[in-house]
């Protein structure tokens, strides 16, 4: 009787850890997506605020770009891609880089 109590409260404690992980990774992940989130907002208004002959230029649209592929690849723009297809909506890059051109600017 005792061996199987003990196997019991044993297979409790761990299923317990388990189940608190679990959750700990799910509130991390979703905090974290809306970290990840708010900073590609904040990337893309500075992207906007530069021109494209400022030096960190090129950095900022580098670094917005890569976020933004993460971003993707770890769906955190799943609920919205539908509605936009792949290449639109408010995170699209695709489509900022004809924002900036001048006059003679062939992008």
């Amino acid at each position: 009787m005792s061996f199987i109590v003990n196997a019991a409260s044993i297979s409790m404690i761990v299923f317990g850890v388990v189940a608190l992980l679990a959750v700990g990774l799910g509130v991390y992940w979703l905090f974290n997506r809306q970290a990840r989130l708010r900073d590609i907002a904040k990337l893309r208004s500075k992207l906007d605020e530069l021109r494209p002959t400022d030096p960190e230029y090129g950095a900022v649209r580098a670094l917005y770009t890569s976020m933004v592929i993460d971003a993707h690849r770890w769906g955190f723009f799943h609920s919205d891609a539908g509605a936009h297809g792949d290449s639109g909506g408010a995170h699209g890059g695709g489509e900022h880089a004809s924002d900036h051109s001048g006059p003679g600017g062939d992008h």
